[in-house]
């Protein structure tokens, strides 16, 4: 979630209500092109726990639209590290296709003091999956989240000029409807007035 509004808005707000399940658009700027770009917040830890099968459901519908993912844990939580690995194996289970494009990314990288990760665990296990590992501080970087993502939208973008079925597929999957920037902005108002009191 800390992303994805440092992303869009360039901010970073510590306090805030995680936004999960919230879809949201924005035309960026790749390689002189712009692209439509529609990012879901989707719920991440899979826990194994009695509603395990409805989150793995939940998941699946936002999974199954997406066209490239990013996983993101704390290097500060290893049980966020943990959840990594059967994430990537149930959007691997929905896109059997090894070109989608899966990037592995450990957030907090300001907090050394309590790390958890090792960044040669996370490099590991980026390896071990085939996939590309980058460690970032989203509080402390809002360049090094927005290459996160441009990153992401080349891979996806070298994808669709291949001619590969993603570009069918896409227009069969029905994508979820965006909510405009106006809720985004409404909970910022919301958290910085709380703060200033």
């Amino acid at each position: 979630s800390a992303m994805i509004v440092r992303f869009l808005t360039k901010r970073f707000i510590g306090d805030y209500e995680p936004n999960t399940g919230n879809l949201y658009s924005r035309m960026v700027h790749l390689e002189g092109d712009h692209v439509a770009l529609q990012i879901q917040d989707t719920p991440g830890c899979i826990q194994m726990q009695e509603d395990c099968m409805q989150v793995l459901d939940s998941l699946s519908r936002c999974v199954k639209w997406a066209e490239g993912f990013l996983l993101v844990y704390s290097i500060t939580d290893y049980s966020s590290y943990q959840s990594v690995r059967p994430l990537y194996q149930h959007i691997r289970t929905v896109h059997p296709d090894a070109r989608t494009p899966i990037i592995i990314v450990g957030n907090k990288a300001d907090l050394l003091h309590a790390r958890q990760v090792e960044a040669k665990e996370g490099l590991q296990l980026a390896n071990e999956l085939g996939s590309l590992f980058l460690e970032i501080s989203t509080s402390d970087d809002s360049q090094g989240v927005c290459d996160v993502f441009q990153y992401l939208c080349k891979e996806v973008s070298k994808l669709q000029h291949a001619g590969s079925a993603d570009r069918r597929r896409s227009s069969i999957i029905p994508r979820p409807k965006s909510p405009n920037m106006q809720d985004l902005k409404r909970r910022f108002k919301q958290a910085l007035s709380s703060k200033v009191k």
